[in-house]
C-alpha cells in the first residue's frame, strides 16, 4: 500500500516536491505566495474597475475636457457637446454589459425614453423655436458663424448643433439612471411586482399641480400681454404625462438613482449653460415667450436667464426617468398591452363584485 504523498512544509493544503521536479514560472509563483493572475482574471479586475470606477473618470473628463478647449480658444457650441458626449461613450458600454444577460427590454426601454425627449426637442426648436429662442449666429453668412450649419425652421433657422444636443442629452440622463440603478444604487430598485397592475392611473394631486399652472399661464398672458410658450410647453410636457404615470411608476422608481441624476444634470447645466453658452450667446431666450421672471445673475445683458430654462433641468432628467421606467413596466407586464395600460378585466370583475 503507497503512502500519500509528504505535505508541503510551509503550507499543509499543498504537497511537497519529490527531487528532480521541475515547475513552470506560475507554479513557481504560486508557490512562493504570489497570486499570478491570467488573461481572464486580469480582464476581470479592469472590468470591475471600470464599473466601480470608471465613473469618477468621466466625471473629470467631463468637465475638464471642455474647460480645457476654452483655455486654448477652440470651444464652441459644437465642442462643448462634449459635456453629453463624454459620458454617453463610457456609461453606453457599462449599460450594455450590465444589461447583457437580460431580455432586452431595458435597452428598449431607453430608446424609447430617450426618443419621446428627442422629439419634444425638435418639436420646441423647429416648430416653436421662433418663439421661445434666439440663436444670434444663424444670421451671419454661411461659414461666417460660430455654427457648423443652421436648418431651416418655422420663421427661423436652428443650428445643426442644437439638434445634436436635443439628441444626446436626454440619452445621457437616461443612461446615468439606468447604470445608478442597475450597478451603483441597485439595492433601492424596487421589486418589479407587475402582476395585475395598471401602469395609467390618474393622480389627482398631479391633476391640481397642472390645473394651477394651466391658471397661471392665463394670468401671466392676461398681466404681461404676452403668451408664456415656453412655460406651457415644458409644464405640458412634464406635467400631462406625469398625471397619468406617476401614480404607478413612481413605486418602480429608483428615486436616489434619480437623485444622482438630477445632480448631474444640474451641475452640467450651470457649467455648460449658464457659466458658458450664455456670456457667449450660443442661444438665447425669446422674452415675448417667457413668463417675464429672470434669474439677474446668471444674465448677461439682452441674454436674459429666464427662470424656464432653470426648470427645464428638473423637468427633463424627472420625464426621461419616469418614461424609461414606464417602457421598462410595460415590455415586461405579463399582460396584454391593454390590461398592462388600463387593468385586467378580470380584476375589475372581482374588485366590483
Amino acid at each position: 500500500m503507497t503512502s500519500p504523498p509528504p505535505l508541503h512544509p510551509y503550507n499543509p493544503h499543498k504537497t511537497a516536491l519529490t527531487p528532480g521536479t521541475r515547475l513552470g514560472p506560475y507554479e513557481a509563483l504560486r508557490r512562493n505566495g504570489h497570486v499570478y493572475l491570467g488573461p481572464q482574471e486580469k480582464s476581470m479586475t479592469i472590468r470591475t474597475f471600470w464599473l466601480n470606477l470608471g465613473w469618477l473618470v468621466m466625471l473629470v473628463l467631463t468637465v475638464a475636457v471642455p474647460l480645457g478647449l476654452d483655455s486654448v480658444g477652440r470651444l464652441t457650441y459644437f465642442t462643448s457637446l462634449a459635456f453629453w458626449a463624454i459620458p454617453i461613450l463610457y456609461l453606453w458600454p457599462v449599460f450594455n454589459m450590465l444589461t447583457a444577460e437580460g431580455t432586452g427590454r431595458r435597452r428598449r426601454a431607453l430608446r424609447y425614453a430617450a426618443g419621446t425627449i428627442v422629439v419634444l426637442g425638435i418639436v420646441l426648436d423647429f416648430v416653436l423655436g421662433f418663439l421661445t429662442l434666439r440663436f444670434p449666429g444663424c444670421s451671419e453668412p454661411a461659414g461666417s458663424g460660430p455654427y457648423l450649419y443652421c436648418l431651416p425652421a418655422v420663421n427661423g433657422r436652428i443650428p445643426v448643433e442644437e439638434l445634436l444636443f436635443y439628441v444626446m442629452g436626454p440619452v445621457a440622463m437616461v443612461l446615468v439612471y439606468a447604470c445608478a440603478d442597475e450597478r451603483w444604487l441597485s439595492k433601492y430598485n424596487p421589486k418589479d411586482d407587475l402582476l395585475d397592475l395598471k401602469l395609467i392611473q390618474l393622480s389627482p394631486r398631479l391633476a391640481i399641480v397642472a390645473a394651477g399652472a394651466a391658471v397661471m399661464a392665463l394670468v401671466l398672458w392676461r398681466v404681461n400681454g404676452n403668451f408664456p410658450t415656453y412655460f406651457v410647453f415644458i409644464s405640458a410636457g412634464a406635467l400631462l404625462p406625469a398625471m397619468f404615470l406617476y401614480r404607478t411608476i413612481g413605486n418602480l422608481t429608483n428615486w436616489p438613482a434619480f437623485a444622482v441624476t438630477m445632480l448631474y444634470v444640474i451641475v452640467t447645466s450651470l457649467i455648460w449653460e449658464v457659466t458658458l453658452a450664455i456670456p457667449r450667446q450660443w442661444w438665447g431666450y425669446e422674452p415675448s415667450g417667457m413668463m417675464g421672471v429672470t434669474i439677474a445673475a446668471w444674465s448677461r445683458g439682452d441674454a436674459i436667464f429666464p427662470l424656464e430654462a432653470a426648470t427645464v433641468w428638473l423637468f427633463a432628467p424627472f420625464s426621461s426617468v419616469l418614461t424609461y421606467e414606464f417602457a421598462k413596466a410595460l415590455t415586461h407586464h405579463p399582460g396584454t398591452t391593454k390590461a398592462a395600460l388600463f387593468g385586467s378585466v378580470a380584476k375589475h370583475a372581482r374588485t366590483t363584485s
